[in-house]
């Protein structure tokens, strides 16, 4: 009597300790990221007409509509360049697995062919459109050979392994849910179609592109260091934008919204079933767990979907969203090889890994991750076998372990290498550093421009107080030097329990928790790898370098909530009254997102009722003003030198950006004054200069050493002696070089 009173008392203090948690999580969010302030909310009331009087035009409609057929229509060719390509394993997958799977190798393999004609000057209309055409083909082939094979029964795999078009194994969500999903992806979807206005996508996402329709091929010698990244959704831009504009390449950008949706759901239904739902699933069709099991599979949608950074990513053009899907793909196949130890999956995992490394360096801490899992899961499993039958000594097993594992590593790392290589002997070719411009430097590169980049000594350091506060800090938003979007507060919410069951679960084994701890494991990963750069640079405190954790995350936190009714009580349900809680963030992220949804105006754009160049100037402000002007008020043959300004996408001439702010510190690093910088302008063909004066003032205001010149009357002493103001825009200046 005694012992159930004391775990009565437990399991309450615990229940009210989560609870207290909950309330603070949710109140301290949303005091941080308000979903609405009394400006907004005045200005609406005080003229509502002005969101919602629109006069449509046809023709403008249209245009969106041949935007969104274009995005579709490059995921239709990507769906069957995939299920093709799977065609030929002897993989057993069910219809989403194959659309997951196929589709997202189907984007890596264009995005690869279209840097192969790239590379030998094959961006033309008729390139694209044959492309397009081949592709298309073979995804109306695979419609047509899967077509009478739609009503198939699952369980039957022997004759076919892969069965694009079989039922899909999901059940669709309440009508509740059905209604917030159209609406918030609806909201997202418009403000996508609009003309591109985010940082990156003018700086250097669609910029690249641009220059490579322009030029007919890839180029080099251009000095904006980005354009070496890896560049595999760069490749896509550009085959949008040979087809149709850079809308339709925003929108395969969104387009892996509902990628990632699908994503979290497989891993919800598939590998978050409690212990014994397959063999039940096998004996009935319509099995209670199933059903239950596939409700936690929009719960982890729900999850994901609260998270406003992911619908803000999807109306830009990054690439932020295919980096997430590959790299929590490439572990989800990995754990479909744990299951069978199928030779098809371990490749397929490296090739996302390759494929992830095709979009960004950061991703390298996955391919260490696979390969570390690869290693342990032998390590685990033939080793404990072997020491059931007391054959073998420790260090024999390491041994025995080590040697299991070589095979598995040799093949999950040549897959990743062979995908992920032609980038980096790209940039050996074009800069002679294969991760230019790190490590070994390159063309414009040296220890100045490494140091101002790396923005080295102004991160958080090695303070402990900091450091444990950072989780809380960085979904509070607090510090973030992006303004991509937050996690949301149900990661906030849900910490202290993705912790605690993250402890309890560590050492059990079957059903759950090898999954579990495995997504677990590539979270720290991730955190760990973003933490120390955020130590050493407070340019890198971005909580959408987290994306992929935030995604691996989703589905945990799901089955965490579905857990939760363990917790319950005749007089208090601890699961009803989190879904509750749930309830409400959703509905303030809902409110949040249109109350900043309607300032835009997107409507507007999209009905027709206002133009590009309206709607650009209304987002974009002096920026596109300044890009008109330039267009406009220098010759053809203008060389435009910026200067804290990496934006050059909407200017016609050869603009040549501020990639790191960095230009006017370096030219003094290099040519000491004004006089030297001058000429160094004139040697290099030189004939104006664009100034942002607003960044130039809060860069000198911050005492930014990194990025300011020493000399704080430099510009003085330029536009005195060398520089003719041209015009001015309040925050652009134009100069033409005397």
């Amino acid at each position: 009597m005694i012992t159930l009173m004391r775990d009565s008392r437990l399991k309450w203090g615990i229940i009210f300790l989560f609870v207290l948690w909950l309330f603070y999580g949710l109140s301290a969010y949303y005091v941080v990221q308000k979903p609405f302030s009394v400006p907004q909310l005045v200005a609406l009331l005080e003229n509502p007409s002005a969101w919602l009087t629109l006069d449509f035009a046809w023709s403008s409609v249209g245009r969106s509509l041949l935007d969104v057929a274009t995005a579709v229509l490059i995921n239709l060719a990507a769906w069957g360049i995939g299920t093709t390509l799977l065609s030929y394993t002897n993989l057993k997958m069910d219809g989403l697995e194959t659309a997951v799977f196929g589709t997202g190798l189907g984007f890596g393999a264009l995005g690869l062919w279209l840097f192969f004609l790239g590379l030998i000057g094959g961006f033309t209309p008729a390139a694209f459109w044959g492309t397009m055409g081949a592709t298309t083909a073979m995804a109306i082939w695979q419609i047509y050979k899967n077509g009478t094979q739609i009503n198939t029964d699952y369980t039957d795999f022997s004759s076919n392994p892969l069965r694009s078009l079989r039922p899909l194994r999901l059940k669709f969500p309440s009508r509740g849910i059905t209604i917030y999903l159209l609406i918030v992806l609806g909201l997202a979807l418009i403000l996508a179609l609009l003309p591109p206005t985010d940082w990156d996508g003018l700086f250097y996402h669609l910029k690249g592109p641009k220059l490579y329709l322009e030029a007919g091929r890839i180029i080099g010698g251009i000095d904006i260091p980005h354009l070496s990244f890896p560049a595999l959704f760069e490749m896509l831009f550009t085959l949008a934008m040979g087809l149709r504009s850079d809308v339709a390449a925003k929108l395969l950008h969104f387009s892996f919204i509902p990628w990632l949706m699908a994503l979290v759901y497989l891993i919800s239904t598939r590998f978050f079933a409690t212990e014994g739902t397959e063999e039940k699933e096998k004996a009935s069709k319509t099995s209670v767990l199933s059903v239950a099991n596939k409700k936690s599979g929009w719960t982890a949608v729900l999850v994901l979907i609260s998270m406003p950074m992911v619908l803000n990513l999807g109306t830009q053009a990054y690439n932020d969203l295919p980096l997430a899907f590959y790299q929590v793909a490439a572990l989800v196949a990995l754990l479909r090889w744990r299951q069978h130890e199928q030779t098809g999956w371990l490749v397929l995992s490296g090739v996302f890994a390759g494929l992830a490394m095709g979009l960004k360096y950061t991703s390298f801490v996955t391919p260490l991750l696979l390969a570390g899992t690869v290693i342990w899961h032998f390590r685990q499993q033939k080793s404990q076998r072997l020491r059931r039958l007391n054959e073998f000594s420790s260090s024999r097993l390491r041994a025995f372990a080590w040697k299991k594992s070589l095979t598995p590593l040799l093949i999950l790392t040549a897959a990743t290498t062979l995908v992920a290589l032609p980038w980096y002997l790209k940039n050996w070719a074009f800069t002679g550093n294969p991760v230019y411009p790190f490590i070994f430097g390159g063309q414009y590169w040296d220890d100045f421009r490494a140091a101002a980049y790396a923005g080295t000594g102004t991160g958080l350091g090695f303070d402990p107080v900091a450091l444990l506060r950072l989780p809380h800090d960085l979904i509070l938003g607090l510090n973030d030097a992006s303004q991509d979007g937050q996690p949301g507060p149900l990661f906030l919410i849900f910490l202290p329990a993705v912790l605690v069951y993250g402890f309890s679960q560590w050492k059990k084994r079957g059903g759950v928790e090898r999954p579990f701890n495995l997504l677990l494991i590539f979270v720290l990963a991730q955190y760990i790898f973003w933490v120390f750069g955020v130590i050493f640079s407070a340019g890198l405190w971005q909580s959408r370098l987290l994306l992929p954790a935030f995604v691996a995350l989703s589905p945990v936190i799901a089955w965490i909530f579905d857990d939760l009714a363990r917790w319950d009580h005749p007089q208090f349900s601890l699961r009803r009254f989190v879904r509750l809680v749930i309830i409400l963030a959703l509905a303030f992220n809902l409110v949040g997102q249109l109350l900043n949804w309607l300032p835009g105006v997107p409507l507007t754009y999209v009905a027709g009722s206002a133009s590009r160049d309206e709607i650009l100037t209304h987002w974009l402000g002096s920026h596109y003003t300044a890009m008109q002007g330039i267009n406009e008020q220098t010759p053809a043959g203008a060389v435009v030198l910026f200067l804290y300004e990496p934006r050059s996408y909407y200017c016609h001439r050869d603009c040549r950006p501020d990639s790191i702010l960095d230009t006017l510190a370096h030219l003094e690093y290099l040519h000491n004054d004004a006089n030297g910088i001058a000429q160094a302008w004139q040697n290099a063909g030189i004939s104006h200069v664009l100034l942002f004066a607003t960044g130039y003032e809060f860069v000198r205001e911050q005492q930014m050493a990194w990025i300011s010149p020493q000399n704080t009357h430099l510009m003085d002493d330029l536009t005195a002696t060398h520089l003719h103001l041209v015009a001015d825009w309040g925050d652009y200046e134009l100069y033409e070089l005397k």
